[in-house]
């Protein structure tokens, strides 16, 4: 699980280096609490929608089973 977790931060960290042509710069006068905020929220709202889908997905199974 570690190493899977350490590949995709790696994959992520060089996506962003070839995105932006450099890696990461902490000092570049971003707001990074806002940038955080910002991204969590955005996590959020996406988690959300797949669980409303997983949901609808689930309770579409089970009046199918329940008519059988």
């Amino acid at each position: 699980m570690n190493k899977e977790l350490i590949k995709l931060i790696k994959e992520r960290l060089d996506m962003g280096a070839k995105k932006y042509g450099e890696e990461l710069d902490v000092n570049d006068g971003r707001d990074w609490i806002k940038e955080s905020l910002e991204e969590q929220l955005d996590s959020i709202v996406y988690t959300a929608a797949k669980l409303l889908q997983l949901q609808k997905k689930l309770e579409e199974e089970n009046v199918w089973l329940n008519k059988v």
